[in-house]
């Protein structure tokens, strides 16, 4: 081979290791309208604006079958948050891909599709109350060769911050004596899938389950068990005080922390595509074993979404991940290249969305969402998002006056990704 060859050779093999640059942010409004029950229990919800997320990545190849991903976000008030930080080996027998780091745990197609492509700003009830979200574990994933099915399953150390608000661990670090082995594992499954229309017509159907032992609080030798929600919309210091104050949009329902040992989490799926119309919904129960005695709890949630794209659009599908994916407009909005103002795409959604999180003595409180929700795509990396919430919140024990205290909130949020 001549040096000249050699040379052309070299230049078009990939060069390792590689990195890629990429981040988003949410600049989020909201405004929030509460009858006189709702100012009792909650207190006087404040209006604010600000970032709810502003995160930076770096993404890429150490080899020809390794990736990694290094994200951080910046919206947490005086720190930056471990978000994604993994590596993996992909295409290896039996296993498909091994994932090793902080990641999102398999469970839900809500909690997996990625935020910057979530129809309304925030995932739904049973999300926020139930799910470990990302965790320090190990997992393997892969997808059948006609691209129908997936699976995913992963193993993960708990420890006494098993459970966090708004779902997510913010230090990436498992700090104790008495941490305990916890598992997820998720199945998804095409029956139909429009190969010719590029998935513009398809159903998708979804299992998860998730077996969690709660790892024991150092300062009281106890493991406990803790859910509870924020309304769908938040605004303010994710590490604040959790009561309404000028800080932070307060949780909703809350069972304070409950003495128990491990807990079983049980999810279903559905979701479909019928061109510029599209559907998901998913049901969710978990059981928590107490301990001392006391019988076992069970809480439940679940959602209901539809949406319609105005312009003709339809909502993409990630076969490899089983979930929703980017929207792209037929026209940008104000595409200049082409000399013309274009309308981008334009969504209207609703959703239905519950949490029940009352049991036994346990009276954390219902909380039933109804939300209106405009979406407007400039490009596909840029979108402005309006959701009207209307927040029924009852049975929240003695928090509560009796009946039902509601609250509107009024939210509008603009996101811009690279």
């Amino acid at each position: 081979m001549s040096q000249l060859e050699e040379a052309a050779k070299q230049a078009k093999s990939p060069k390792y290791p590689s990195v890629n640059l990429t981040g988003f942010f949410h600049y989020d409004t909201g405004y929030f309208s509460q009858d006189d029950a709702s100012r009792m229990t909650l207190g006087d919800i404040q209006d604010g604006s600000g970032f709810r997320r502003a995160r930076l990545a770096a993404t890429g190849s150490v080899a020809a079958n390794m990736n990694y991903i290094l994200e951080m976000d910046f919206g947490v008030g005086g720190r930056p948050s471990f978000m994604d930080v993994w590596g993996e080996v992909t295409m290896l027998p039996v296993l498909g891909t091994v994932r090793i780091g902080h990641f999102r745990q398999p469970f839900s197609m809500d909690a997996l599709t990625s935020i910057k492509s979530l129809t309304f700003l925030e995932r739904s009830l049973p999300f926020q109350a139930l799910l470990p979200f990302r965790r320090i574990g190990v997992m393997a994933y892969d997808n059948s060769n006609d691209l129908n099915t997936t699976w995913a399953y992963s193993v993960y150390r708990t420890d006494s911050r098993n459970y966090t608000e708004l779902g997510d661990t913010l230090y990436a670090t498992n700090l104790t004596d008495n941490g305990d082995i916890s598992a997820s594992t998720r199945l998804t499954h095409l029956l139909w899938y429009d190969e010719p229309a590029d998935g513009r017509y398809m159903l998708h159907i979804g299992g998860s389950y998730n077996y969690s032992v709660l790892g024991v609080d150092p300062t009281n030798n106890t493991r406990t068990y803790r859910a509870n929600a924020i309304p769908e919309f938040f605004v303010g210091d994710p590490t604040a005080a959790g009561n309404a104050n000028l800080q932070r949009t307060p949780v909703f329902v809350d069972t304070g922390a409950i003495a128990a040992y491990d807990f079983h989490l049980l999810g279903v799926e559905l979701a479909g595509v019928y061109g510029p119309a599209y559907f998901q919904a998913e049901y969710m129960q978990t059981y928590v074993n107490r301990t001392g005695g006391a019988s076992s709890l069970a809480f439940d949630g679940a959602y209901a979404q539809v949406g319609y794209f105005l312009t003709g659009e339809h909502r993409a599908y990630n076969r490899k991940g089983g979930v929703f994916d980017r929207v792209v407009p037929f026209e940008d909005f104000f595409a200049v290249d082409r000399g013309f103002c274009g309308w981008g795409a334009w969504e209207l959604a609703f959703r239905w969305s519950y949490i029940d999180l009352n049991d036994d003595n346990i009276a954390g409180g219902e909380l039933t969402n109804l939300t209106t929700g405009l979406n407007w795509y400039w490009n596909p990396h840029a979108k402005l998002q309006f959701n009207w919430i209307h927040a029924m919140l009852s049975d929240r024990g003695t928090a509560m006056p009796p009946g039902r205290g509601d609250t509107d909130i009024y939210a509008l949020r603009f996101q811009v990704d690279f």
